[in-house]
């Protein structure tokens, strides 16, 4: 069979990351030099819905359905028909990739088993396994894993976004407090998830041989010049003219998620000793 799935001429990376990791800020920077790609959120829609994942959608276990129930209903969408994605992906290849011929993608793990459903699917892929797949569609593919150190920060900046559903930096500065409440168990869930989703990607790294660039936040956050320099040449892409400096993001941590960072580590480290 002839191959007729569409494929990434150029170099081509994916931004591997779990929500409110700073891989927006990355990316918008990445964007920014105006050499590395339009590397957006491309793949966000569930299969089962076509809808990026709903607030409820995160607390779907049995033991959490209290907290579910205080979320925004969701909504019911259209499934993913066979077909589609075949007819979309080419569109991706092209809003994704700059004018020098780099793609590049931002990726979370809790929609990546549906990514690697979807590229099995493409045409003249029958039978190959997913990382042989993926080497045909991104012949030249390089990874860049995202990872924030301070996991409680991340789950209550995930909590926060997941009962206002406002994911970006412009968005926050609108936020209601009164429209968001702590809850011990809804950040101590989170906070086991974001551990087990950055695991998960390790997991994979380690079983494709594919070693991925590193950024860690609180790094990057105190270097973005110096980070995105090292991410482009480790890509193998040439640095933009200095002054471009496009993609800047505003501080999205407020007084609220402090408060609820100091509130969730006392509560987490009196809890032992009251039991």
């Amino acid at each position: 069979m002839t191959n007729s799935f569409p494929r990434a001429e150029g170099i081509s990376y994916f931004v591997c990351a779990t929500q409110r990791s700073g891989s927006t800020l990355l990316c918008e920077l990445l964007k920014g030099t105006e050499v590395a790609g339009v590397p957006d959120e491309f793949f966000e829609g569930l299969r089962a819905t076509g809808h990026p994942r709903q607030p409820r959608e995160y607390f779907e276990l049995p033991e959490y359905a209290d907290i579910a129930e205080r979320l925004a209903p969701t909504e019911v969408g259209q499934p993913e028909r066979p077909g589609d994605f075949e007819g979309w992906f080419p569109y991706v290849l092209q809003r994704g990739t700059g004018v020098n011929g780099v793609f590049g993608a931002k990726m979370m793990w809790n929609y990546f088993d549906d990514f690697r459903a979807r590229i099995l699917e493409l045409p003249g892929l029958e039978g190959k396994t997913f990382n042989a797949a993926l080497d045909e569609v991104f012949p030249k593919l390089k990874l860049i894993f995202v990872r924030r150190r301070d996991k409680v920060s991340q789950a209550v900046s995930l909590w926060k976004a997941i009962q206002t559903q406002q994911w970006r930096g412009a968005q926050e500065s609108t936020l209601d407090e009164r429209d968001v409440n702590y809850d011990f168990r809804a950040l101590s869930f989170l906070v086991d998830e974001l551990h087990r989703w950055d695991a998960h990607w390790e997991d994979w790294f380690h079983a494709t041989g594919r070693e991925p660039i590193r950024v860690i936040y609180e790094d990057f956050a105190q270097s973005r010049a110096a980070t995105i320099g090292r991410v482009l040449d480790d890509l193998g892409i040439d640095p933009p003219e200095p002054e471009h400096e496009k993609g800047r993001m505003t501080r999205q941590a407020d007084g609220v998620s402090e408060d609820w960072v100091q509130r969730f580590r006392e509560e987490a480290a009196a809890r032992p000793l009251a039991r």
